[in-house]
């Protein structure tokens, strides 16, 4: 298959999952704190991979030519970004570093979908890899670009935090 076949297959299972799988209790909790937020974000993005697999396998059934370890690694490239950017404040946090929270706080459901379809591409070029060599070093390339955003989004939740104990210090002593 294709890169352009795989990277339309993941979206269609990617809107499959994010709109028609997920539950209501998923979508209402999966950004909370603690264990409840963590086994919802969980269980969305499992029931997300699952779509994303399916359609995957049909298609891949049809045209053949995927790697079933390839497959695997791409697909675990969605999940985690998945789950890093379905948090919400770790998305919230790199929007804030990057400059762009006063956007996140208009739209941020557009932030969230624009951020899972750029992530479908580098799992596309895994999935197509000329090699299993070469679909790991992108892997790691990817683990590498996540660590990268989770430290942005560190700083910019701090940034947001000091805002938000200054805007009450404020209020405080008017």
């Amino acid at each position: 298959m294709s890169f352009s076949a795989v990277f339309l297959v993941l979206l269609a299972g990617h809107h499959a999952g994010d709109r028609w799988a997920q539950t209501d209790r998923q979508a209402t909790h999966k950004h909370l704190p603690g264990r409840a937020g963590w086994e919802a974000c969980a269980a969305h993005v499992a029931t997300l991979t699952l779509c994303q697999m399916v359609l995957l396998a049909v298609v891949a059934a049809a045209e053949g030519g995927l790697s079933p370890a390839q497959l695997s690694v791409g697909l675990a490239v969605t999940a985690v970004s998945h789950f890093w950017i379905d948090r919400r404040r770790t998305l919230e946090g790199l929007a804030k570093a990057l400059g762009r929270h006063g956007y996140y706080r208009r739209d941020a459901e557009a932030m969230d979908q624009a951020a899972h379809v750029v992530w479908l591409v580098p799992a596309a070029l895994i999935a197509t890899a000329p090699s299993a060599a070469v679909a790991l070093a992108m892997a790691g390339g990817c683990v590498l670009v996540l660590a990268a955003m989770e430290d942005l989004s560190r700083r910019g939740r701090t940034a947001l935090e000091a805002t938000s104990k200054a805007s009450a210090s404020a209020s405080a002593t008017v």
